[in-house]
């Protein structure tokens, strides 16, 4: 995965040659860097969705399907972008380009943004390259989780958007899962953490992902300590189909007992009320986790891929037929 730093090199080689129209020499020139290194960074920057060649079909669905999500769920926007064979990782910086983009739109000056955490959340986080400064306020919506990469920090992602649009940020000092319910309680209540917890009342935007309840082979061992095998057991036996923010629900949005107690972040029904809250997830493996949190009434807008988009309806549909 990209640093920060090359992230941000990558962007500035993708802006001077794809719109200030820059040879690759001249690029090479302006930041001191080698010519060979120039052309590798444009074409990372198309393989990872930084730069994006878009052949427009009059047949396309996209749009289709942008407003059958809307009017399905109620939804005030849904971005679909397209998958066409990629590789996860690719699809991720197309997801992240397209909710960057979408926040960069959206944000005004007072406003409260609470944000995730994920690697989809690292990838808008990263390409986000906003016309003008904001004047808001962000804050992570988990505590930390030990031992696992940056992208998976609410805190650190928090602090990367902040930095993108010129703001501050607050750091909310305290392990995402505690021992049981009065642990977490009293850590909120702490004197490092209560400034945050008070600004999650006040939330005018929310930007998450939305995750499943089994991990991956690759991701496994990062969240051996949160969410272990008899964990996901419990889980899936009450259920849950995918979580926000370690907070898990059923394919009807219902939320799950187990880890609720425990967990040192946003709870599912404070997503409720908040005006704004973007949901960013797309994937092979996600289309049941993305209908319970639509069905649950936690999201306001969807960034997705078409495949995606395409199986949550056709569950939805299902479903409806089962209930008729």
């Amino acid at each position: 995965m990209a640093t920060a730093d090359e992230w941000h090199t990558m962007l500035r080689v993708a802006r001077l040659y794809y719109e200030d129209r820059r040879t690759q020499e001249e690029i090479a020139a302006a930041l001191a860097i080698s010519r060979p290194r120039v052309s590798r960074l444009l074409k990372e920057a198309r393989d990872v969705g930084i730069v994006q060649i878009q052949i427009v079909d009059p047949a396309s669905t996209q749009g289709e399907l942008e407003q059958t999500l809307k009017r399905t769920f109620a939804l005030a926007h849904a971005i679909v972008v397209a998958r066409a064979g990629q590789s996860e990782e690719l699809l991720r910086g197309r997801l992240g380009h397209a909710a960057a983009r979408h926040l960069e739109q959206i944000l005004v000056h007072g406003d409260v943004v609470g944000i995730g955490s994920g690697r989809t959340l690292y990838a808008m986080a990263t390409a986000l390259h906003p016309p003008r400064a904001v004047r808001a306020a962000f804050v992570p919506l988990l505590g930390g989780l030990q031992r696992v990469p940056a992208c998976f920090q609410s805190s650190e992602l928090a602090r990367t958007v902040a930095e993108a649009f010129h703001a501050e940020s607050l750091h909310l000092y305290t392990p995402a899962v505690v021992g049981d319910r009065q642990a977490r309680d009293t850590v909120l209540a702490s004197s490092p953490v209560v400034e945050v917890v008070g600004l999650w009342a006040r939330l005018s935007v929310a930007v998450v992902g939305i995750g499943n309840v089994r991990t991956r082979p690759e991701t496994q061992s990062l969240f051996v300590n949160y969410l272990d095998p008899p964990t996901q057991h419990r889980l899936v036996n009450e259920g849950a189909v995918g979580g926000i923010c370690l907070r898990y629900f059923t394919i009807d949005g219902r939320p799950c007992r187990e880890l609720s107690g425990q967990v040192a972040g946003l709870n599912l029904d404070r997503l409720l009320p908040i005006p704004r809250v973007v949901a960013v997830a797309g994937g092979p493996d996600k289309p049941e986790a993305i209908l319970g949190a639509l069905r649950g009434g936690y999201v306001k807008t969807l960034v997705t891929d078409e495949d995606a988009a395409r199986q949550v309806l056709a569950l939805a549909e299902v479903a409806r037929y089962e209930h008729t």
